[in-house]
């Protein structure tokens, strides 16, 4: 069996630990955070991915909630943020995507779980799991899937006056992009990378 590419993971993790530097050392510099915008569609269009191809969903989802438990309290010391961490939101974003998928009855449960996720108290929530759900829709129907991804983008600077997040859109084209760079990573690769690179910069502020 021929090796997916992992270059669009090895790009989102690049983006996002940009981000969190420049959210723990320099709050100040904006350019930091409109870099790590590029990182959370990235990762939507991972779990997507993940959802169609894994042969067993239930593993797959289990192994994402593990280093969302164990990445929370380290997670909650960086941040200062009682919210869940992000893996939680790419979790529930990937169960209605799934239960989309099965069609049926499951379609009203994916639905129900979309409109609850505007209360749920994780970072990214509705607009994270939206943003995934959208993503589902990026290999059968693209331009279905810009446009209502450009909506989002609307809407959530509306909802929360937060329009920085509107910059996300530019990672679209990168999300399917075929890179002529080959990076192939360990299966586990990011469940360990995200509460690792989290501890290590919280001990660098530490020292400093």
């Amino acid at each position: 069996m021929e090796k997916r590419n992992h270059f669009t993971a090895a790009l989102a993790a690049v983006l996002m630990l940009i981000d969190h530097i420049g959210a723990l050392f320099f709050p100040e510099q904006i350019g930091f955070r409109l870099i790590g915008r590029l990182s959370f569609p990235l990762f939507a269009y991972g779990i997507a991915q993940g959802v169609e191809h894994t042969s067993n969903f239930q593993r797959y989802l289990f192994r994402i909630l593990v280093a969302a438990v164990i990445s929370q309290p380290i997670y909650r010391l960086a941040f200062d943020n009682t919210n869940l961490n992000p893996l939680f939101t790419l979790a529930l974003g990937g169960v209605v995507l799934w239960l989309w998928r099965r069609e049926g009855k499951e379609r009203f449960l994916a639905g129900g779980l979309l409109i609850l996720s505007y209360w749920v108290k994780c970072s990214y929530s509705w607009y994270g799991v939206a943003t995934i759900f959208l993503y589902g829709f990026y290999e059968s129907a693209r331009a279905v899937s810009f446009y209502w991804q450009s909506v989002l983008q609307v809407a959530y600077g509306y909802v929360t006056g937060t329009w920085l997040q509107g910059i996300s859109i530019l990672a679209f084209p990168l999300a399917g992009m075929d890179w002529k760079k080959t990076i192939h990573l360990p299966k586990y690769f990011f469940y360990v990378f995200y509460p690792l690179h989290l501890m290590i910069l919280v001990g660098i502020r530490e020292l400093i």
